[in-house]
């Protein structure tokens, strides 16, 4: 049997920063499509963007970036919406429960709780619903293997114990 080395075309896409009221990242991505995307929450802070895709045979065309989570960020409504061939990570910006100081830009933070390694949904025409119950189908996938390796884990720890 025949196997083929792959071989990669790694390159820096071009990337620009838009301000409303949320800041956006556009990271162009000419001939990739959403299920060649790949993005993720890392540590708390962190947005990873990977994307990878065939350009012929044995070739394929690359990318990784990481882009720091400003500190006003609501990071559990991060968003990724692929238009075209445009990437956008959308990251809406906490507001104030109190009003602040006249000049002020503090914003009142909340503890992070958002699990590492989140894959955030990248968006196209998917409705709510969708995204709901894939979201739903991930959870019971990890909730399974948890609960498989705690059975196993409570059946070797007392299955090595014989009183005699």
């Amino acid at each position: 049997m025949e196997t083929f080395k792959l071989y990669y075309n790694d390159f820096e896409p071009f990337c620009q920063w838009k301000e409303d009221e949320h800041a956006i990242l556009e990271i162009h991505l000419r001939g990739f499509k959403k299920q060649h995307l790949r993005v993720q929450i890392e540590e708390p802070d962190v947005v990873k963007i990977t994307g990878e895709r065939p350009i012929n045979g044995t070739l394929r065309s690359r990318f990784r970036k990481q882009i720091k989570i400003p500190k006003n960020c609501k990071t559990d409504e991060i968003r990724a919406k692929l238009s075209g061939d445009i990437l956008q990570i959308i990251l809406p910006k906490q507001t104030t429960a109190f009003p602040g100081k006249p000049g002020s830009t503090e914003c009142i933070t909340r503890s992070e709780s958002m699990p590492s390694n989140y894959l955030l949904y990248i968006e196209s025409s998917s409705s709510t619903l969708e995204m709901t119950t894939k979201l739903a189908l991930q959870v019971a996938g990890v909730l399974a293997v948890v609960v498989t390796f705690g059975a196993y884990a409570y059946k070797c720890c007392h299955c090595g114990h014989v009183e005699g």
